[in-house]
């Protein structure tokens, strides 16, 4: 089945190191989370969780909305290809957790867009289990999924249907622990839904564990607002790697980001701006470099955030 060459790049973007992964698999959202390299499975405390963790929208003590663009593989000639997220979190109460929605897109004008619609729910569950929150604060969700690709065919093709959309889930825990260990799980796309036109194409299951670290005050060597987190992610029988870091300075206002996985390095920043009644704007900026795209100079991602009570 021929399809445009730009259909053939967008799907390059998203596989890189020979791993052919569909769209809907890798992840190129969430400004904060790709500063730290999309190692944020074990963190997930903002409106990013419900695309890593859903189970960190419990942790959320404000509502947000966040609001991301981007421009992917600069440099390369005659290729435009984006990146957008939406996300919004809702705490109800500390009884009920919260919701939230979100949407994803990656597409190239005219060729080829792959969407996905989240709406998720969680909420601590220490009462349930019975477990003291002094000790670990525990919170489990889940996120129903729709997932929507249109490809414009050329003229061989043009008798298929130009777009399919199927629907799955992702559940999420979360564990963070008084000294500052967090401990985190995702399962994402549990159905592997079939995306495929004339052929079976599932959007294989991915399960990640999340290790993190928080300190106010890192020991030693005096790091301020300190995060870290490993995650490990397992795929359609391959196992991937991805590190991040962050601290916040500046009297926690100036967030400060170094990230990595075995295609790119990231590097990012994010200045919170507060208003009177706790309100906080939150612009966020993050830069990411491929290893294997020579002809690349990076892909530059944007976000406007506002948490409000």
């Amino acid at each position: 089945m021929k399809k445009f060459l730009a259909v053939l790049l967008l799907t390059i973007i998203v596989a890189m190191s020979q791993q052919v992964y569909a769209a809907f698999e890798d992840t190129y959202w969430g400004v904060r989370a790709l500063g730290m390299g999309g190692a944020f499975t074990a963190v997930a405390n903002d409106a990013n969780a419900p695309l890593y963790n859903i189970a960190g929208i419990a942790n959320c003590g404000q509502k947000e909305i966040t609001l991301m663009g981007s421009r992917l593989f600069a440099g390369l000639d005659g290729v435009e290809i984006a990146a957008n997220y939406l996300g919004a979190v809702y705490p109800v109460t500390e009884e009920w957790g919260s919701v939230s929605f979100a949407w994803s897109s990656l597409g190239t004008p005219a060729l080829a867009r792959y969407d996905t619609f989240n709406l998720g729910y969680a909420r601590k569950v220490n009462d349930l289990l019975e477990v003291d929150e002094e000790f670990v604060m525990l919170s489990a969700g889940l996120n129903l999924k729709y997932l929507r690709q249109e490809i414009n065919f050329d003229e061989e093709d043009k008798d298929l249907s130009d777009s399919k959309g199927a629907v799955t889930c992702d559940i999420g825990l979360l564990a963070t622990f008084e000294n500052g260990l967090r401990l985190g799980f995702s399962s994402k796309y549990l159905t592997s839904p079939d995306m495929g036109y004339e052929e079976k194409d599932s959007v294989k299951n991915m399960t990640v564990f999340g290790i993190g670290y928080f300190s106010e005050l890192l020991p030693y060597v005096n790091i301020p607002t300190f995060t870290a987190d490993l995650d490990l992610i397992l795929i359609d029988g391959e196992t991937k790697f991805r590190l991040g870091l962050e601290s916040y300075v500046l009297d926690d206002k100036l967030g400060i980001r170094l990230g990595g996985r075995e295609e790119a390095v990231n590097i990012g920043f994010g200045y919170e701006f507060v208003f009177a009644n706790e309100a906080t704007l939150i612009v966020d900026y993050a830069f990411e470099l491929p290893f294997e795209i020579e002809e690349s100079y990076g892909s530059h991602f944007i976000a406007l955030s506002f948490r409000f009570n």
